[in-house]
């Protein structure tokens, strides 16, 4: 294949992998942006959970503020303190078990005695009165699980005491004093207190649970009497309740390659929601804070795009290998009918027509530049006496046989040529010109061994360009030293052959 062919099908065949390649690309550009929504999406959905779970702690506190006043009945509040329990160091109410029914939960006093929190009864009962009307979330998409019941619990700092929703065993000797108020326990950090008493309605914030030793993420929302902050409601949400909010329920498949992470700047604290089934290269990445001190971080592995877009990765390796073999077939069969056009069909060798101006400009410019070309011009012997001895058939054979004879003597970069008839040329570039004159005897021996009958012979002439000359030229001076030849073995013969 020439070099301009070359060079042509090499720019095309890059023009269809650019092409295709760039389909792709703009696939995997417009799926990065969808992904990326998604991934707002994601963080939507799940800051609209907790939205919720804040505006139902204000209604909780609501309800609970309402009954800050009311104080209990003198047997009530008797009843309260006789069924005080205690363990070890821990004392209060449905400690040890489960005796006093008018709360949903666990009371904690440490060592406050009955009768400094025992008027706050009626409102922890409106407290529980609250969480048990307004626990449902409902959630935006039909399909979606409704979450379990949240961990709630109050801390009073007036009186000192905590009380959880449900009921709890007290074992961690913390809850007996009041110095994890500033120990980082129970999800106070001194940071998180310290917004509080500034005014901050809720406070968000990752801390290592008391009872699991994991890290949960909790809200913090103030309880105020007469303008005092009284107290603290706080709602946990656990590594299950958090997993629920944000799962993929109609991408199950995104689900399982999402790294989901949330970050508090205040302690430093990190909670790991989700981690991907594979970390082969992150290819979505979304973060944007929550609060002031929280962060929510997520990041879709690459594993996601190759499962979902298989069809895709499919149609590009299956459209770019058609239109390659399409690029192949084609220069291909240029190549063939080039071949063709400058072929002789009996011999395989060049025509007449590969002898073009152009070919006469690049031989003379090879020329000048000091490469030698020779040119040696061939004539079958005898040609009319084979047709007329044994046939037309052999005498084909005769050109057959002595076109193969030279196109198994000479190089690829040489130029063998029939051009018409029982004549021959042959173009030797490159070629010293006393080499070039052994180029016949080479003929000779594979025409012995080509040719049993011993029927095949030919005369021949050789010239070697001289600048100035053509290519044209330089064939006639070769065709006249080739019939000088001819005339010199026909006299020393005795007679004409042809």
């Amino acid at each position: 294949m020439k070099l301009q062919s070359k060079i042509l099908r090499f720019v095309i065949s890059s023009g269809v992998v650019i092409l295709t390649s760039s389909f792709l690309i703009y696939e995997l550009v417009a799926s990065h942006r969808d992904m990326t929504e998604y991934m707002r999406y994601i963080i939507d959905k799940g800051e609209a959970a907790f939205l919720y779970d804040k505006y139902q702690n204000q209604l909780i506190i609501s309800q609970f503020t309402r009954k800050m006043g009311d104080r209990p009945t003198a047997q009530a509040a008797a009843r309260a303190c006789a069924s005080v329990q205690h363990r070890g160091d821990i004392s209060g109410l449905n400690v040890d078990d489960y005796t006093y029914t008018p709360l949903q939960g666990t009371l904690t006093a440490g060592h406050s005695p009955c009768q400094t929190w025992v008027n706050d009864l009626p409102a922890l009962e409106a407290f529980d009165s609250a969480i048990a009307n307004n626990t449902a979330w409902k959630s935006i998409l039909p399909n979606e699980p409704q979450p379990q019941k949240r961990f709630r619990y109050y801390i009073d700092l007036m009186n000192q005491y905590i009380y959880f929703n449900s009921p709890v065993k007290i074992t961690n000797t913390a809850l007996t004093g009041w110095n994890f108020l500033y120990g980082g326990r129970l999800g106070i950090s001194p940071a998180s207190l310290e917004n509080l008493f500034l005014g901050r309605t809720v406070v968000s914030s990752i801390y290592a649970d008391t009872f699991t030793r994991k890290n949960i993420l909790t809200f913090l929302t103030p309880v105020f009497q007469h303008e005092l902050l009284k107290g603290i409601v706080m709602v946990d949400l656990s590594h299950q309740d958090m997993r629920d909010i944000f799962y993929t329920h109609d991408r199950p498949l995104v689900w399982r390659y999402l790294d989901i992470s949330f970050t508090d700047s205040d302690n430093n604290a990190h909670i790991e929601v989700h981690r991907s089934a594979a970390h082969l290269l992150s290819y979505v990445n979304y973060s944007r804070p929550l609060a002031e001190n929280m962060r929510i971080e997520l990041s879709l592995d690459v594993m996601y795009f190759l499962l979902s877009s298989w069809k895709l990765f499919l149609f590009y390796l299956l459209t770019t290998a058609t239109l390659m073999h399409l690029v192949r077939t084609h220069f291909r069969l240029y190549q063939m009918v080039s071949k063709e056009n400058i072929s002789d069909s009996l011999t395989g060798l060049y025509n007449r027509k590969i002898l073009s101006p152009v070919q006469s400009m690049r031989l003379q410019r090879l020329t000048e530049q000091g490469a030698s070309i020779v040119i040696i011009a061939l004539d079958l012997d005898k040609l009319k006496k084979i047709n007329d001895t044994w046939g037309h058939n052999e005498g084909d054979r005769a050109i057959i046989l002595l076109a193969q004879a030279i196109s198994a003597t000479v190089r690829k970069s040489d130029y063998a040529v029939r051009l018409g008839g029982d004549e021959f040329c042959i173009i030797l570039v490159d070629y010293d010109e006393e080499d070039a004159r052994l180029i016949p005897q080479r003929i000779k021996a594979q025409l012995a061994l080509l040719d049993d009958e011993n029927r095949v012979s030919f005369s021949w002439g050789a010239y070697k360009m001289q600048v100035g000359d053509n290519l044209d030229t330089a064939m006639d001076i070769a065709d006249q030293r080739l019939y000088q030849h001819k005339h010199q073995r026909n006299g020393n013969n005795g007679g004409k052959h042809d």
